[in-house]
């Protein structure tokens, strides 16, 4: 963080998160993780923030786990795996969930998984062509399922971009259009419907893959991330270089560094003097 001019990172525990134990065990180790990152918040306080993790084997046990981080742990939010058992994130089962986030006026962030279903392409690990295309579906899932319009007051981030969805949004704009069921979901369009989510750039600061989100949303849903630990050596080093590199006003720069993350998470703002990593 300090070679990157990173002044503060939000952790959160990644795929495949809990979800391959057994309902009591998950709810055991989601509670471990999640009191080791409020002791990290605490202990470097304006260094760290932290997105809960949460046990979706049973949505009972991930509503007490989301009202204790949140309410006890001070947690700066959620973090959301893009599928649990197939089951995407617009699926009405996680309702009782969305309804206290909701209240709460969370920030959720997603962040992409295996599908339950995957034939690996040669060589390619799951987070080359399967996490992006898992986020895409998910992403469609919360529009489509009405959990975006249910529950207005959620704010979302999607991580590496949105996936794929950068490139999709005209296609399904248009495949929409004459179906009066998906419309009413979109009212405004389903590009509108984009440009409530916030996006980090983890992975994702390829020129043509930046250009197509800027495209589908305005620059004050950008947000700095790196994917760290994972991904490749050095992914830190580059993605501050390649976010330097695509050629943004100084304006914008600042508003991907910095102030759109404060403006979700302002308890930040007075330790905040470089950049803020969400991811």
């Amino acid at each position: 963080m300090d070679r990157s001019g990173i002044g503060t990172a939000i952790t959160s525990i990644t795929a495949p998160g809990v979800s391959a134990l057994a309902e009591v065990e998950a709810g055991g180790l989601a509670r471990w993780c999640n009191e080791f990152s409020a002791n990290m918040v605490r202990d470097w306080p304006g260094r760290f923030g932290m997105f809960a993790c949460l046990p979706l084997q049973s949505i009972d046990n991930a509503l007490r786990e989301a009202v204790y981080s949140l309410e006890t742990l001070k947690a700066d939010g959620v973090c959301l795996l893009s599928n649990y058992d197939g089951r995407y994130l617009g699926d009405p089962v996680m309702r009782p969930l969305y309804e206290e986030l909701n209240r709460r006026k969370a920030v959720v962030f997603v962040h992409p998984t295996s599908p339950a279903s995957m034939v690996p392409i040669d060589q390619l690990s799951p987070s080359s062509l399967e996490f992006p295309f898992d986020t895409t579906r998910t992403v469609a899932s919360l529009i489509f399922g009405g959990i975006t319009t249910d529950y207005p007051e959620i704010r979302w981030i999607l991580s590496h971009a949105g996936g794929a969805m950068p490139y999709l949004a005209g296609r399904i704009e248009l495949l929409t259009r004459n179906n009066p069921a998906l419309r009413e979901r979109i009212p405004d369009g389903f590009r509108r419907a984009m440009a409530t989510f916030f996006f980090d750039c983890a992975l994702s600061v390829d020129p043509a893959q930046f250009a197509a989100l800027r495209e589908l949303v305005p620059d004050s849903q950008l947000l700095f991330g790196t994917d760290y630990p994972f991904g490749p050596k050095g992914q830190i080093a580059e993605t501050v270089s390649g976010v330097l590199d695509v050629g943004l006003e100084p304006g914008t720069l600042k508003a991907l560094e910095s102030d759109n993350a404060l403006s979700l998470f302002p308890r930040l703002r007075d330790f905040q003097e470089t950049a803020t990593e969400v991811d």
